[in-house]
């Protein structure tokens, strides 16, 4: 039957549909284009513009016609033009470090009101100057690290890397706010902001040197971007001059130098070579710089959970682990069974194991050799829109709220329809400054620096306000580059050079405590050493440069302008040292008049005439933990035992320069000289990201004598940590040939008299020629994966027990029995057990009675927790007999504090005054 036709619907129905048809896809229309009207000149559209002849859309005027722009690419064609002119007005550089023995290194801080910039050398001491300086990691996204891949260069960059992570994932978790609404779930911000990444630029090797790491740092879901410049840009291309990287802010130019003899084109064949590695089970295999590439990538961003547990069988599971089986019942316990390799035959049975981190996964990174290449890089900013010309806009009749059209690049319609363009009302663009960071470690770089195409490329050279110079000792002298500074007259040339820049005192906080307590005691806390004289003298001055000094700005924008009257001006130690309340002064001189007492020396020497090596010496280089701080550096403690040798225990960041500042530089030689042993507790960062400097100061120190030169150094720990000083010794030359290394690993036997010592697969360690040493003791302590107590023992019976980090342990007060001197950590104080308990810490209570047990004779408590900035709590009237021995005396640790083991009662007597001196801190910092 055929369908009837639809009867139409009435006039007014029709049109009101008709209406609400146009209005659907007005609406689709304008969803996708943006509508502007405006007067049209003939042949004005180009291709991101579309006329549209509706008749919907065609006014009663004629000359009016409607066009529309596609937003998706008008929104790009913005962000380009956004990004060409640059959003920021203002910015400026400020030098942040020049070299000291605070901070070997030298760098600069870019500042963008979105955005901040590091350049130069992320050396160590670089992120505790940034908190002396009150410079905020927060807004730090991107660093440019000069100069080739060495621990000079980038040995502050991984603590860096962490700092940065860690606020930024703080910053995270604030923005993720819980719902208001009761039985809701999901956050206030279901889906938060993607974390940004951190990119960080370097010579070749810089990946490499990250991913040594993988076993020690890990943190989730922020990205780390190493951008190495494996190949150089205007080579491949003269005629290149796009910069190399870009933000919305900068454009930068990379410019690789390369030493005398470097064999770039042989060197990129051969890193370019497939080099198969496999993870721990062999089931992966990458190209070399694809596993290097994914290991930094799983370091910083991987969506690895710890709790996460997967089922394989007991022979299967990769050891040591913590294995899981389960009861009866179906409940998870801890298997304590025997295990593979024992001796005893032990059945396959299933088990539940962690997932390792992927760094664990990668047991050996591919090889790679060190790079003579050094970084260099030219900066600029983006070119900036003219001023805006109201009287100019007024004049053609533009609408007031028209004025921001025509600054973002827009046009608009003049009074009498005139179409107003920005060229119009605008003044002409502004050429965006900048700046080059040169670094030269030694003269062979110098010919590849004069070869540079960019010096005289107009593209890239122009408006280069000033060339920073990061020197090596002895390359300002130069011809060659006196020359080159001589041609370059339109720049200011700033010079960072140990031969230029004095060695003043780079983090004054902690100087002026260091002073003030030298007033109170000055045989246990010498004056730092320092000097503000440069070294480069006035009248011997006939190059045009400028010596850098900490401050000085140079403003980019919105004009050029050196700004030297922001210079930090040196140290006053005079107003230092006439700065302490009388009280204090008082307290000091009272304990003065205890040890000159003759009743109170004679009780002191009957009580320690059996204690072995009383001149034996004990100097906290760091008595911080987890990060550096303004007052404090994180941990590292050096032992010096006259005709034995030196021994450090750890070496937390910056340990060389603690030890530089506080012996000079001939005093610090001496001790390097001396050194026979350094020992790494574990491998949290803030306990060993300074060992690679101290074992390459041991090098050159040792080397430039002749009775030393063919000394060796040991390093005791455990493998892991043992295992990432050969992997960087691929990167660097730092001394890894002239290592004795001593791992430290569980015993087969549990009947021996100590639960751990040294051994080898071929057995046991001799120790003999370590240092003179007698034995070495090691205990497992509850803190993290190989984490080791230690004691040290020397033929006189001197013995140095060292806790490294951990709850108080029975087993290291076994091995530690009747020691001489006992440095325990001390990260809380009394009334914190619960958090001690939940981070793996000790408090000052426990550690003390860690010393009874064991029955020390000298007690020095150290790796205070940062909450306490100035003041460690500790008792001013320590006991003289407490249950440990004949005596117990105790002192609290302070940086840079040195005290002979015959001298700690002495030391003791000034505890009052050295309370009342941070007491006195503390409040004038509250005030």
């Amino acid at each position: 039957m055929p369908t009837p036709p639809r009867a139409k619907a009435p006039p007014h129905v029709q049109a009101q549909a008709q209406a609400q048809a146009a209005a659907r896809s007005q609406r689709r229309l304008e969803s996708t284009f943006d509508v502007q009207a405006t007067t049209i000149p003939p042949g004005l559209f180009g291709r991101h513009t579309t006329h549209i002849n509706a008749k919907s859309y065609v006014a009663a005027s004629s000359d009016i016609r409607y066009f529309l722009v596609d937003k998706s690419r008008a929104a790009q064609a913005a962000k380009d033009k956004a990004t060409a002119l640059g959003k920021s007005m203002v910015s400026w550089s400020t030098i942040l470090a020049t070299p000291t023995a605070d901070t070997p290194g030298a760098c600069l801080y870019l500042h963008h009101d979105n955005r901040r910039y590091l350049f130069g050398n992320i050396s160590e001491g670089t992120q505790r100057l940034m908190v002396q300086r009150k410079v905020s990691l927060t807004k730090t996204e991107e660093i440019f690290v000069t100069g080739p891949v060495t621990w000079h260069n980038v040995g502050g960059l991984l603590g860096m890397v962490l700092s940065i992570a860690e606020g930024i994932s703080s910053t995270l978790k604030g923005q993720l706010q819980p719902t208001s609404k009761p039985g809701k779930s999901q956050t206030k911000n279901s889906t938060p902001s993607k974390p940004p990444s951190v990119g960080v630029h370097g010579a070749e090797n810089l990946a490499h040197m990250i991913a040594t790491a993988r076993r020690f740092v890990f943190r989730k879901g922020i990205p780390i971007r190493p951008r190495e410049a494996r190949a150089d840009p205007r080579a491949i291309n003269p005629e290149n001059h796009a910069p190399d990287w870009q933000d919305e802010n900068i454009k930068v130019w990379y410019v690789p130098l390369y030493a005398e003899g470097e064999q770039r084109s042989t060197r990129k064949r051969d890193r370019d070579t497939t080099t198969e590695a496999s993870d721990g089970d062999g089931e992966r295999t990458l190209a070399g710089k694809e596993l290097v590439d994914s290991v930094v990538n799983h370091m910083f961003d991987s969506d690895w959970q710890f709790d996460a547990l997967f089922e394989t069988t007991l022979h299967q599971a990769q050891l040591p682990a913590t294995l899981f089986v389960k009861d009866a019942q179906g409940h998870l316990k801890q298997y304590d069974g025997p295990l593979p390799g024992s001796g005893a035959h032990v059945k396959d049975i299933p088990v539940l194991v962690r997932k390792p981190w992927p760094g664990a996964t990668v047991a050996n990174l591919p090889r790679t050799t060190p790079v003579r290449q050094s970084m260099c890089y030219i900066v600029k900013n983006h070119p900036r829109r003219g001023k805006f010309n109201p009287q100019a806009a007024q004049k053609y009749g533009v609408a007031k709220q028209d004025y921001k059209v025509l600054t973002s690049g827009g046009s608009v319609q003049g009074a009498d329809g005139t179409l107003v363009t920005p060229d119009m009302v605008v003044a002409a663009t502004v050429e965006g400054n900048g700046f080059a960071m040169v670094d030269i470690p030694d003269p062979t770089y110098i010919s590849s620096l004069l070869a540079r195409p960019e010096w005289t490329t107009q593209e890239i050279f122009k408006n280069i306000l000033t060339i920073n110079w990061l020197l090596g000792p002895g390359v300002l002298d130069d011809p060659r580059l006196q020359d080159f500074m001589a041609k370059h007259t339109s720049v200011r040339h700033t010079v960072f050079s140990s031969d230029t820049c004095p060695n003043h005192l780079a983090l004054e906080s902690p100087a002026v405590i260091q002073i003030k307590l030298h007033r109170l005691d000055p045989d246990r806390f010498p004056i730092p050493r320092y000097s503000n004289v440069s070294p480069y003298q006035e009248e011997s001055r006939t190059l045009p440069i400028e010596i850098a000094r900490p401050g000085a700005t140079v403003s980019l924008a919105p004009q050029a302008v050196f700004k030297d009257d922001n210079i930090v001006p040196f140290l006053d130690t005079t107003e230092a040292l006439n700065t302490l309340d009388d009280e204090i002064i008082k307290l000091a001189d009272a304990a003065r008049a205890k040890i000159a007492d003759k009743d109170f020396l004679s009780r002191i020497e009957q009580a320690e005439k059996d204690i072995p090596s009383r001149d034996a010496e004990v100097i906290p280089l760091g008595t911080g933990s987890a990060v550096p701080s303004k007052y404090r550096n994180v941990s590292s403690t050096l032992v010096r035992v006259p005709g034995h040798g030196s021994y450090i225990f750890d070496a937390g960041e910056n340990t060389l320069g603690s030890l530089k500042r506080l012996y000079g530089p001939e005093g610090a030689q001496e001790v390097l000289r001396d050194l026979k042993l350094v020992w790494i507790s574990h491998l949290h960062a803030d306990h060993h990201l300074g060992t690679a400097s101290v074992i390459r100061g041991w090098r050159d120190a040792t080397a430039a004598s002749e009775a030393h030169k063919d000394a060796r150094l040991s390093v005791a720990s455990h493998w892991q940590m043992l295992s990432w000083l050969r992997e960087y010794a691929d990167v660097e030359d730092y001394g890894f040939d002239r290592l004795r290394l001593l791992e430290v690993k569980k015993e087969a036997s549990s009947k021996t008299a100590h639960p751990l010592v040294f051994s080898t697969a071929a057995g046991h360690q001799d120790v003999s020629d370590t240092g003179g040493l007698a034995r070495i003791d090691a205990a497992h302590v509850d803190h993290c994966f190989g984490a080791y107590a230690v004691a040290l023992t020397w033929p006189s019976g001197l013995k140095v027990a060292y806790s490294g980090d951990c709850r108080p342990s029975d087993d290291f007060v076994r091995i530690g029995r009747g020691a001489t001197l006992l440095i325990h950590e001390s990260t809380f104080d009394d009334g914190l057990e619960g958090e001690a308990k939940a981070k793996k810490h000790s408090t000052m209570g426990e550690a003390l009675d860690v010393a009874r047990r064991m029955g020390a004779r000298r007690v020095l408590l150290t790796h205070f927790s940062q909450r306490y900035p100035k003041i460690p709590i500790f008792d001013a009237e320590p006991p003289e007999r407490d249950g440990g021995g004949d005596d117990m005396a105790v002192l609290i640790a302070f940086d840079l504090m040195r005290v002979k083991l015959g001298e700690f009662r002495q030391a003791a007597a000034f505890l009052p005054a050295l309370q009342g001196l941070l007491n006195e801190e503390e409040k004038k910092k509250d005030d």
